[in-house]
């Protein structure tokens, strides 16, 4: 079995795992998280700026635009198609609209992320929450420019500030001059010491209604250890794990450390009490 069948059958493997355990809006009895359950996963609305975005997303997939790409992991830098990159690295439609409707329900002042590579994520959460001020950084020279575009073909650039560079070099300068960010999307690296690395270092930038969003913490077993990781971790309160994003709420307010895994309810309509 190749590499990439044998990361495929893990997340399948995953996603059976996590879906026998995950309950719908009818077993949770937290207020705080069924609230949240109802707007980012039973929300049906269709925002105009979804069909914008994927749009844009479209445009790229037939692209036949290749860039140079720089990969600090490897320290290489390598030509690559747009749609390329679009297809494996960018967030996909039903991820980016949990960004959009959290960063719209939990309405943050200041938003930062961690991998901004063509902007697809981060034109989702500038569009749920125009008003926040937003830092999204990127390694990559190349993508960015290509991020920037389409951020201003959405009309969302406004405070939305895109910083190029290796994370070590621009995160603690990102985190001081946010101050203290109410939201913060990790989706620059999926292995596990680098993740648990930018969790701990945002830490002590957070406030008490800081949230944590984790990309594919199900794309392999060392992302599977960081989370476990981030869900030990004392400061962490509790854990909402929706699949295709994962949420880490330090809130003191949240007394009883609680972890859930939670599915909309049409995926499990049987399950109704």
């Amino acid at each position: 079995m190749s590499g990439i069948q044998s990361a495929a059958w893990f997340r399948v493997r995953q996603w059976i795992r996590f879906y026998s355990t995950a309950v719908t809006r009818y077993q949770i009895h937290s207020p705080f998280v069924f609230r949240l359950t109802e707007a980012v996963l039973e929300d049906k609305r269709f925002f105009q700026a979804f069909g914008e975005i994927e749009r844009i997303r479209r445009e790229m997939l037939g692209s036949s635009l290749e860039i140079d790409v720089t990969d600090f992991g490897t320290g290489r830098n390598r030509r690559r198609k747009l749609a390329e990159i679009t297809r494996n690295a960018a967030s996909s439609s039903s991820q980016g609209r949990m960004l959009f409707r959290l960063a719209d329900w939990l309405a943050p002042r200041t938003i930062l992320e961690l991998g901004t590579s063509v902007g697809i994520g981060t034109m989702y959460l500038r569009a749920g929450n125009l008003l926040a001020s937003m830092i999204s950084l990127e390694g990559c020279p190349q993508t960015v420019s290509v991020a920037r575009s389409n951020l201003d073909l959405l009309g969302v650039s406004r405070r939305t500030e895109l910083v190029t560079g290796p994370f070590e070099d621009t995160l603690i300068p990102a985190l001081e001059k946010l101050v203290s960010p109410d939201m913060v999307y990790i989706d620059g690296n999926h292995r596990k010491k680098p993740t648990v690395q930018y969790f701990e270092t945002c830490l002590p930038y957070a406030n008490d209604c800081t949230v944590f969003i984790f990309d594919d913490i199900h794309w392999s077993p060392e992302m599977e250890e960081a989370w476990s990781f981030i869900k030990d971790h004392p400061r962490v309160t509790l854990t909402v794990d929706l699949f295709d994003v994962s949420l880490a709420f330090i809130n003191p307010d949240f007394r009883e450390k609680q972890h859930f895994s939670i599915v909309p309810a049409r995926r499990k309509f049987w399950r109704l009490m």
